[in-house]
Order: structure tokens, then C-alpha cells, then sequence
């Protein structure tokens, strides 16, 4: 199923059923795209994403419980990017991953951890950006950071306990084995649910809420003074990045799950002939999913002034840094002085006994 499903089948190669008798061959159009941008969107991607950390681990933005939930996610997309990166150097490089049967195991464990986990982190950003939006008062008592990461915390225990069947159904070249193929048929239908359709309700419902209670909150601003109105700004501000990084989460993943359950309903064909169409339409939808992990940076920097400023003033103060380093270093060095020393001589004794002592930074007598 493309250079990716031949290297070391991700999820996708598991939702064929059995009853798939011919499978066309790709365009050479189709193979390049895809071999040129898998690679492009796990470069741009794995960096961004790290950028997006750094920038959410610094201050004011380090204080919002919607900023660990996005870092959250940024890692989560950042482990499915290097996953998909491996993946696809397995298959140019023939390193045969799917020969190995804990490596091939591990890369479809964590491309459904990592999956469905980004989807529910999506899903709390909604939730708490209409929290703020129509419950102002709640806000300190229920957007609160330690909540999110005990919620992230158990939430990621669940996932993985609950996705790790492929180290006990899979067989060789990456396929389940015979006797788990109806397991996996249904649970293929179980994390489409999880991962999309479930997430997707809660975000719909949660942005026509959020919509409305914009509505509401614009119409309260009208009568606020103006430290309030700043307030309502950054609220509107957040509101909108959060907004936009839930409604590109929906356009960029339903495709790739209406592909995955159109394969699921090829078993009730006795035989079946995937058309070219079918087999494109897989692959760009592949492609808009891995799009939508690496274009998180450009989301929160376009549209999150206070996510741009962060970085923006970041930036900044590394150049200065690195200004003051390299002025420091190239100071010329100053030659240690060097001091003469003199010393006084006193004489102590009887007779004709004396005893000379030497004191240093005074002139001795006969210097006179």
C-alpha cells in the first residue's frame, strides 16, 4: 500500500481484509508525491513541534493548563512523526522493519497511541476554551494544571493499555494473524470511533457552543471598562487559535478514517478489485493526516499573537545573548601588569651583630 506500507505497514495495512484479491499498482506520480513529502513533513514537522514545546514551556503561557495540553500534543505529534519517519526510511532504504517482529509491533502500537491521544488532547482544548469563554467565574477552579496533567496522565495509561494488541495478534510482514482477523476488523472500527468520530462530536458540538458563548461574552465587552475589555482581548485572542487547531484537526483527519472504514466494508464482497481511485484516494488522505501532525507551529504563530510574541521575544533574547557572547570573546586581553617590588631594610641587634629585614612596597634607604 505505497512505499510506507511496504517498508513496515502502519495501522493502515491492518484494515485490508482478507477477501482483497488485486490491489493496482501506483502511478509514478503518486509514489513520488508520496515519497517526497513523507520525508518533508518529518523534517518540518519534529522541529516545529519543538519549537511549539519551547515556546509553551515559557512565560505567561507556561501558566495555562491549554498550553500543557498543546505541548502534550506537540510531543505526541512528535513521536508519530518520527515513527512515520523510521517507517518510510525502512522502505527506501530497504532496512525491512517489517522482518522484525517486535520493531514492526512497536511502530503500529505507537502509531495508535499516538493517534488517539492527540485526538482527545484536541478535544480538552475545545472543552476548555468554552469553559473560559462561557464560565469566566469557573476558570481558576477547573482550568487548572495539575487537573490537566492528572486527566493527560490517566487518559494516556488507558490508551496504552487499551491499543496494546498488536504485540499479541501480530504475525510476519507486519499482517495480523489468521486467527485475530475479525479482533482487528473490529478494532479498527473501535479506534476510529476513539480517535475520530468520538473526539470529532465533542469538538463540533463544543465549537457551536463556543460560538454562541463568544456571542454572549462579545456582547458583555460592550459594557465593560477598559481593564476589562484588555481581559476579553487575550480571551478572544486564545480563543481563536484554539478555534482554528480544532477545526484544521477535523478537515485534515476525516478523511483518513472514512478511507479506513471504506476498506473495513470491503468484507462484505465475496471479491474485490481496489480501484486506482480507491487506492489514491487512500494515499491523500495518508498524506493530509501526516500534513495536519507538521503545520502546528504555522497554526499556533499565525494565529496566536501571544504564541507569536513568546517566540518572537525568544528569539530575540538568544540574539542578544549570542551578540554578548561573541562581544566577550573578542575583547583583546589585557597584559598583567607588571609591579617592581621594593623593599626597606631595618637593622636590629647589639654590637656589631645586625639583622637585616625586608618589607615589601617600601624604598629601602640607601635608594635615598
Amino acid at each position: 500500500m505505497g512505499i510506507i506500507g511496504k517498508g513496515a505497514g502502519p495501522p493502515e495495512n491492518w484494515t485490508l481484509p482478507p477477501n482483497v484479491t488485486s490491489f493496482p499498482e501506483y502511478d509514478a506520480t503518486v509514489v513520488g508525491i508520496e515519497f517526497f513529502f513523507v520525508p518533508v513533513f518529518a523534517l518540518f514537522g519534529i522541529p516545529g513541534n519543538a519549537f511549539s514545546c519551547a515556546t509553551f514551556s515559557t512565560k505567561p503561557l507556561n501558566k495555562y493548563s491549554s498550553s500543557f495540553l498543546l505541548t502534550v500534543k506537540n510531543l505526541s505529534d512528535i513521536g508519530l512523526l518520527a515513527t512515520l519517519f523510521l517507517i518510510w526510511a525502512s522502505s527506501v532504504f530497504d532496512l525491512d522493519f517489517s522482518q522484525i517482529f517486535p520493531v514492526c509491533q512497536v511502530f503500529i502500537f505507537l502509531s495508535y497511541v499516538f493517534g488517539c491521544l492527540s485526538a482527545w488532547l484536541i478535544s480538552l482544548v475545545a472543552l476548555e476554551t468554552y469553559v473560559r469563554l462561557s464560565k469566566p467565574l469557573c476558570v481558576k477552579i477547573i482550568c487548572r494544571r495539575r487537573k490537566a496533567k492528572c486527566i493527560t496522565a490517566f487518559m494516556t495509561v488507558v490508551i496504552v493499555c487499551g491499543y496494546s494488541f498488536p504485540f499479541w495478534t501480530g504475525g510476519p510482514d507486519c499482517l495480523p494473524n489468521d486467527s485475530f482477523r475479525e479482533f482487528i476488523s473490529i478494532m479498527v472500527y473501535v479506534d476510529s470511533a476513539l480517535t475520530m468520530f468520538a473526539p470529532c462530536a465533542i469538538v463540533m458540538m463544543t465549537c457551536v457552543a463556543v460560538f454562541m458563548a463568544y456571542i454572549q461574552s462579545y456582547q458583555r465587552h460592550r459594557k465593560l471598562s477598559s481593564f476589562s475589555s484588555e481581559s476579553y482581548g487575550r480571551v478572544k485572542q486564545a480563543t481563536i487559535m484554539h478555534f482554528v487547531v480544532t477545526v484544521t484537526f477535523i478537515l485534515l483527519n476525516l478523511p483518513l478514517h472514512v478511507s479506513r472504514i471504506c476498506l473495513m466494508d470491503l468484507h462484505a464482497i465475496d471479491t474485490v478489485n481496489i480501484s486506482r481511485t480507491e487506492s489514491a484516494f487512500q494515499t491523500i488522505s495518508l498524506l493530509l493526516y501526516y500534513f495536519s501532525l507538521a503545520m502546528n507551529f504555522v497554526i499556533y504563530y499565525a494565529f496566536g499573537s501571544r504564541f507569536r510574541a513568546s517566540f518572537n521575544e525568544h528569539i530575540k533574547r538568544k540574539e542578544r545573548q549570542n551578540i554578548q557572547a561573541i562581544r566577550i570573546n573578542r575583547k583583546p586581553s589585557i597584559p598583567p601588569l607588571i609591579v617592581r617590588r621594593k623593599f626597606c631594610t631595618f637593622a636590629s641587634g647589639n654590637g656589631n651583630n645586625f639583622n637585616k629585614t625586608y618589607f615589601p612596597g617600601m624604598r629601602q634607604a640607601n635608594d635615598v
